[in-house]
């Protein structure tokens, strides 16, 4: 077990055997209840019985879809029955959507209860479980409901990856792709020599992808200023997630982020924000891991909607984070809206129909 403390959230890496046990009993609970979705319940919680024996668990079905103030509400109503006082702990057991989401229900509920998390996605284990953010998506905005809090403690244990799909593998890896863009160093390097996501060394990968994420949001708890560098790609990137996801057809997080990072680099090129040499290593790096993008993609119009209720957006003006290269971001940038456009065009050209 290699523990990672900090102000930003108390993460353990290694087999949930090796101490998750005594970590749980450390906080003296009253009561202890998990949260998971239909598929967690079924491929990850048994291990955890095995370990720290049978406990209640809330089932929400899986999905971006469900992430949602009725899931929300339906947390809360089962806290409620279950006696969860403000003494218990909750365990959230899932990828993003339920580290967001029980998250959220329970830093809301009696005014905020303990929870932990056990992310069992990549995409969870490399960032949406880490720094605090929690919140549900509302009226087909990502996650615009929402708190700031910390977990009291992320436990990672990358035997949970092999229940995944390569797909969703990849979109973990978007998140790990961008922490190694804004902070270079040796989880670039590693991430640079990388032929593919298969043979790709998960324990080494998120014991480097791990501090980056906590010095950011141990420097920035509320993303008043550094921590919007986490936001590379994710301007364009939430705006096609949304587009999509109202349009009723499937774009994943990590697709969207990854085609977002590829746009967002190209306006950081074409406005010399950043050098040619940086913005062919990202293009590369992002094509090598992440793709292929086999999808039409909507033009800069059909998604102005979306980036104008942006939920970064502050008096009037939407900020984007830039790559100036790589190991160093810029944020609160002004693009003009041409600008916007010509990315997207240029997008289109780097994708399959």
């Amino acid at each position: 077990m290699k523990e990672f403390r900090s102000p930003a959230g108390d993460i353990y890496h290694g087999p949930i055997a090796d101490g998750l046990r005594d970590v749980i009993q450390s906080f003296d609970a009253s009561s202890l209840i998990l949260i998971a979705d239909n598929h967690t319940v079924a491929d990850c919680v048994p291990s955890l019985n095995n370990i720290i024996g049978s406990v209640d668990c809330i089932v929400i079905p899986s999905g971006e879809s469900n992430k949602t103030l009725e899931s929300t509400q339906q947390i809360w109503s089962a806290l409620l029955l279950a006696g969860v006082d403000r003494s218990s702990l909750v365990l959230n057991v899932g990828g993003g959507m339920i580290t967001d989401l029980g998250g959220f229900a329970a830093s809301c509920y009696q005014r905020g209860i303990r929870f932990g998390h056990i992310p069992t996605s990549l995409l969870g284990m490399a960032d949406a479980a880490i720094g605090g953010k929690t919140g549900v998506n509302y009226q087909g905005y990502k996650n615009y409901i929402g708190r700031f809090e910390i977990p009291s403690f992320i436990w990672i244990d990358p035997k949970f990856l092999n229940t995944l799909p390569q797909e969703e593998v990849k979109d973990g890896l978007t998140e790990i792709v961008k922490h190694g863009i804004l902070s270079g160093g040796p989880l670039w390097e590693l991430i640079a020599k990388a032929k593919d996501v298969n043979g790709m060394d998960w324990i080494s990968v998120l014991e480097l992808n791990t501090p980056v994420k906590q010095k950011i949001v141990e420097a920035d708890p509320y993303e008043k200023d550094v921590r919007k560098t986490l936001n590379f790609g994710h301007t364009i990137g939430h705006a096609l997630e949304s587009h999509f996801m109202l349009s009723g057809q499937a774009l994943s997080h990590g697709k969207a982020v990854a085609l977002g990072m590829l746009a967002e680099a190209w306006i950081a090129r074409q406005t010399n924000l950043m050098g040619n040499e940086d913005f062919q290593a990202i293009i590369d790096v992002i094509e090598r891991l992440l793709g292929p993008y086999e999808v039409t993609l909507p033009s800069a119009g059909e998604l102005d909607h979306w980036l104008s209720g942006d939920k970064k957006k502050s008096e009037g003006r939407i900020g984007y984070s830039l790559p100036e290269r790589i190991g160093l971001c810029r944020w609160d940038l002004a693009v003009e809206q041409e600008m916007v456009e010509e990315s997207m065009n240029w997008l289109s050209t780097q994708v399959r129909r």
